[in-house]
């Protein structure tokens, strides 16, 4: 009996020593992974923060660039209506006034009434033949394409005699190099009782021509027929 209380006592005490020791050896472990923890943050930190600040860097630089680039296209934008509202502007002139715009200079100096072989106008209407000179202004190679219109009462277009003279036509669609000039007639169909026309040359030429007292002009009148008339009558 006294030998089997030994035991018991024996047996109780060994638990006691091993339930002391098991927190010494969870312990241990857990150190441990503490310090490698520790090792590991020491290690990886600079390279973490100075990847960090190498994002932060690129996204505030992307910022700015797009933030300048914003801006500088506002004043650009600003600068170029200047520019373009001074140069655009619409060129008012009289009959033989030159009209100067960035790139050419327009020019009305002769008008006169005509008739058309084998052609009439018809009643209320004549024909009246318009003199035009374009010149490039600038000091290089310009394409020109601007519409020609006639106008009467504030907005209402002449038609265009297609049959006078196109040996002389004026091309309003050329290639002029610089300080070249061009010029023509166009002839247009306008109401007798119009007092005046507006010839409208592109979007910045308008030209104002008074139709009172219009020389009135044929083939008779032309000096190389008047010539021709006379040798033949000496002939006869």
């Amino acid at each position: 009996m006294k030998e089997m209380r030994q035991k018991e006592y024996e047996a109780s005490q060994r638990q006691s020593q091993n339930a002391a020791s098991a927190p010494q050896n969870t312990a241990a472990p857990k150190v441990a992974r503490t310090i490698t923890t520790v090792i590991v943050i020491l290690f990886f930190a600079p390279m973490i923060i100075g990847l960090l600040a190498t994002v932060i860097g690129t996204i505030v630089s992307i910022f700015e660039d797009n933030f300048s680039d914003n801006n500088y296209g506002y004043i650009e934008e600003s600068s170029a209506e200047e520019v373009s509202s001074v140069v655009q502007e619409v060129q008012r002139v009289n009959f033989n006034e030159t009209a100067q715009t960035a790139e050419y200079s327009f020019l009305c100096d002769e008008v006169y009434r005509t008739d058309i072989p084998y052609g009439g106008a018809d009643k209320g209407y004549m024909y009246v033949a318009f003199h035009f000179k374009v010149k490039n202004t600038t000091e290089s190679k310009i394409w020109i394409s601007n519409d020609l219109n006639c106008i009467y009462d504030g907005d209402i277009g002449c038609d265009r005699a297609w049959s006078f003279d196109e040996g002389k036509s004026f091309n309003s669609s050329l290639v002029l190099s610089a300080g070249i000039g061009t010029d023509g007639y166009i002839c247009y169909i306008v109401p007798e009782k119009a007092k005046s026309v507006v010839i409208s040359y592109g979007d910045y030429v308008r030209v104002n021509i008074d139709l009172r007292n219009l020389e009135y002009k044929t083939e008779s009148n032309d000096p190389d027929s008047e010539t021709d008339s006379e040798t033949n009558s000496d002939n006869n």
